[in-house]
């Protein structure tokens, strides 16, 4: 696998990040944004943990289960595995590990990927209007920015993998669902995921 440029990691970001912004999803619904994560770590070689390798359910706050049921009805019909449903065990998130080889310290890199509850605008002055990258959820909305905080944890992925030969130690990014409301970072940590960075 060759090394990307400079150019084609934020060119692969800004499209990461308008494929995401079509499709918000909130807090502990995020099954399509977790499957499009961890296909994308698996086709790079990380070894990726998610469900309750990273989710603490007892730690867990505000998840409602029937959002959480028709999410994974969304999913589904989007074409979202049966296999990744039931290995993600109603549990949205992923961590990506990055071993060296090499000694050193385990280092963390944190996104979120969580929508709010809002509608976006439909002005053809707004760039995703504009440019035909809206959201397709009316009331639904990436306008805290995490599309593209997980389109940067992406190609922060692909850049260690790229250059892993000249890090050291163990490197894990996370992609925490549930920003909004204060709830997923604690049910992330409570899963013990990062207990040795």
């Amino acid at each position: 696998m060759t090394a990307y440029t400079e150019k084609q990691y934020v060119e692969e970001m800004i499209a990461t990040r308008r494929k995401i912004h079509q499709t918000p999803e909130e807090g502990w619904t995020e099954f399509q944004t977790t499957w499009l994560v961890v296909e994308r770590l698996r086709a790079l070689g990380l070894k990726v943990l998610l469900g309750t390798q990273v989710i603490n359910p007892k730690a867990v706050m505000g998840r409602d289960p029937k959002l959480v049921e028709a999410a994974i009805k969304r999913a589904l019909a989007a074409g979202v595995p049966q296999s990744f449903i039931d290995e993600t065990g109603g549990y949205t998130g992923a961590v990506a590990v990055l071993e060296t080889g090499r000694p050193g310290p385990v280092t963390a890199f944190r996104s979120d990927m969580d929508c709010v509850l809002v509608t976006e605008s439909d002005s053809p002055d707004h760039l995703p209007t504009a440019c035909g990258f809206s959201s397709k959820r009316p009331g639904f909305m990436h306008a805290c920015g995490h599309d593209g905080h997980t389109s940067v944890a992406l190609e922060v992925c692909r850049w260690l993998v790229d250059h892993k030969d000249q890090l050291k130690g163990t490197i894990k990014v996370l992609f925490q669902p549930a920003e909004e409301g204060v709830r997923g970072a604690g049910a992330m940590a409570a899963s013990g995921v990062v207990d040795d960075v």
